[in-house]
């Protein structure tokens, strides 16, 4: 039975992780989707308990109890509701890697046949033309038209511009204005002749049989043109390179987000900054960016560079409130992830803020649809967008 093989991947540390839990709730009190469910099974302390008993039946450990296949799809189905943002992990009291649980459990999920047919759906179209919406993978290219995007055989940097940023129509300014800026500041860099999908979304739904043919792809392109920086507008994507392509690209090629390599060019004077605005900003840090990635300081030195009239949303920097959009949680239940994505709009127009920036393609349409059908005057603008309009 594919039941008897759910979990089956759990190696030494995943299974003390559970076992080692010690109940204390704190997880609970600060999940997102917790707090917008009110589903114990969204809930990861509750989630954990019902793994530690499937896990340790498997190893004949006492006071385990059994499962049903049912029991089993309501573990599964409290794996996905969830964003991945990470704040469980942040309060932990031992620290355990507990994104890195959750993506494992899924991909056992997946492999045992209990995955989302949404998920598989957005897979097939990986396979078919590279990229999350099965969109013709010739139109990558198409957000550069009356762009100098240059694309050389040898670079220093290459902008790994990802899926969203490619293909999603109100995405395409903020690949543009990335391009802006790196041209003003003079950067010797190139986009791939043949980016393909980085393979994240099949790391989040733990579809992953096919992530290394697409990193390889990804890889001989970098490796060929020599370049020894990525610059990535995603999140998602940077935290996969680190994480997997860096086994084989080495330290020799450094990964960085945009709003870090923004921040270097404004430190080094690269680029030259108009007047500060005095338009009242605020902004949402990306829980993969900020809690996951450390990149923190860095879009604050940028946002008091750009205007006089930044202010911090409670729940901010390494403690980020989610905004819902992570985790492929929006094709889990788009509601849901909107529900949770209202309460940030709302804090936002608590401190008054006309402009909500962020740093991630999926924090910013999951805050600018949420605005939009709030009718909220909170205008949601991608980071790089400021930025290159105050390039003087």
């Amino acid at each position: 039975m594919k039941a008897e093989k759910f979990l089956g991947n759990f190696g030494r540390s995943e299974s003390l992780w559970m076992y080692a839990c010690a109940r204390c709730g704190e997880c609970v009190d600060v999940c997102p989707v917790y707090e917008e469910t009110a589903d114990e099974y969204t809930a990861p302390g509750f989630k954990i308990k019902k793994m530690r008993g499937l896990v340790g039946r498997k190893l004949g450990l006492p006071f385990s109890g059994g499962i049903s296949e049912q029991g089993i799809k309501k573990i599964v189905k409290g794996l996905y509701e969830c964003t991945l943002c990470g704040r469980c992990w942040s309060v932990c009291p031992y620290n355990y890697d507990l994104v890195s649980l959750w993506e494992t459990a899924r991909e056992s999920a997946f492999e045992t046949g209990f995955g989302l047919d949404s998920h598989v759906e957005m897979i097939n179209a990986v396979k078919a033309e590279n990229n999350i919406f099965n969109r013709p993978h010739a139109r990558r290219k198409d957000w550069t038209k009356g762009l100098d995007v240059p694309v050389k055989e040898k670079a220093d940097t290459v902008y790994f511009v990802g899926c969203l940023m490619s293909y999603r129509g109100q995405l395409k300014p903020a690949a543009k204005a990335m391009a802006t800026i790196m041209n003003a500041a003079g950067e010797n860099w190139t986009t791939l002749e043949n980016e393909v999908c980085c393979g994240v979304p099949l790391k989040f739904s733990g579809g992953t049989k096919d992530l290394e043919e697409l990193m390889e792809i990804n890889i001989s392109a970098i490796e060929s043109i020599g370049a020894r920086k990525i610059v990535f507008s995603c999140p998602g994507c940077l935290r996969m390179f680190r994480q997997e392509y860096s086994k084989a690209l080495g330290k020799k090629v450094r990964m960085v987000h945009g709003i870090e390599l923004i921040d270097s060019y404004i430190q080094s004077g690269r680029i030259k900054l108009k007047d500060k605005l005095a338009e009242r900003m605020t902004y949402h840090d990306p829980c993969e960016l900020s809690r996951l990635a450390g990149v923190i300081e860095e879009p604050r030195r940028i946002f008091n560079s750009v205007t006089s009239g930044f202010v911090e949303l409670p729940g901010n920097k390494f403690n980020v409130v989610c905004c819902g959009g992570g985790g492929l949680y929006k094709a889990v239940d788009l509601d849901k992830s909107l529900g949770i994505a209202g309460k940030r709009i709302g804090q936002a127009e608590e401190i008054n803020a006309a402009g909500l920036m962020t740093a991630c393609p999926s924090c910013y349409m999951t805050l600018s649809q949420t605005a939009r059908s709030k009718k909220s005057n909170v205008k949601v603008n991608d980071f790089a967008e400021v930025v290159a309009q105050q390039i003087e």
